[in-house]
């Protein structure tokens, strides 16, 4: 089947395309919706999230959310249910009682802050280092083991991601911690456009110990081409992999094949 594209956003969150847009793009190539949750302008409780829900699923759409790892308050179950899917991703951290954000590093890995990094040197700190990598990787777990994500969105993408060598970045040792703790509980690891994650090692990695993925494009704009994502799926081999298309990771996968 085509790759189904969960991650994308509407003028719901940060997005510049309404939920009417994105249902008419849905039906020239299959995408679902995923507004971030929560967003000052968009959703900010509960109650935001189903009227989201119902007028995104009125108009054909599936319909999922990027929860805020760290930040967004808790999913009732039954909000939870009601949803095709939910993205777990991490924005920021808090370390020492303070923000550390990601969204500097976010910009120059989609090409948008210049030729070079300008935290470099702050987060080539190894005890930094070691403590951004801890604390991202409890998210992730809080996510899948509390909030009963379906997929790590841009799982591998942090200020360490923005240092140059994601292998470096990112030692083996936690590479294979977050691979195992989304495996055990058969949670698909996102395939990202916009940052280009994971590098293709971690998704050798993965794919070598039964992992799941998702593609998402992370699109705020138009709908995008997704020549990055095949092509980090065929250089990484794992075409053949389960990949989630526009569900919950309990109800089936499907292998891929480019569009």
């Amino acid at each position: 089947m085509r790759l189904f594209d969960h991650h994308i956003h509407s003028s719901r969150s940060d997005g510049t395309v309404s939920l009417e847009g994105r249902a008419k793009s849905a039906a020239a190539r299959p995408h679902g919706i995923s507004d971030h949750y929560p967003w000052p302008t968009g959703m900010r409780n509960d109650d935001h999230v189903l009227q989201y829900l119902n007028d995104a699923a009125r108009l054909g759409l599936r319909v999922g959310i990027e929860y805020d790892l760290g930040v967004a308050p808790p999913l009732p179950r039954s909000t939870h249910d009601a949803l095709d899917y939910v993205i777990g991703s991490v924005h920021e951290l808090t370390l020492d009682g303070a923000r550390l954000g990601y969204d500097a590093a976010g910009a120059f890995l989609k090409g948008r802050a210049g030729p070079g990094y300008a935290e470099t040197a702050r987060f080539t700190d190894p005890e930094l280092q070691r403590r951004v990598l801890e604390a991202h990787l409890a998210l992730v777990r809080e996510g899948i083991l509390e909030t009963g994500i379906d997929i790590v969105g841009h799982p591998t993408m942090s200020p360490l991601a923005a240092l140059g060598d994601p292998e470096a970045g990112y030692p083996v040792e936690w590479q294979e911690r977050l691979i195992a703790l989304c495996v055990a509980h058969g949670v698909a690891i996102e395939i990202n456009e916009a940052y280009r994650v994971p590098h293709r090692a971690f998704l050798e990695r993965a794919h070598a110990r039964g992992a799941r993925f998702a593609v998402g494009s992370d699109s705020h704009f138009g709908l995008v081409a997704l020549d990055r994502t095949e092509a980090m799926i065929h250089d990484a081999g794992v075409a053949a992999a389960p990949f989630l298309a526009g569900r919950r990771a309990q109800e089936g996968v499907s292998t891929v094949t480019s569009s």
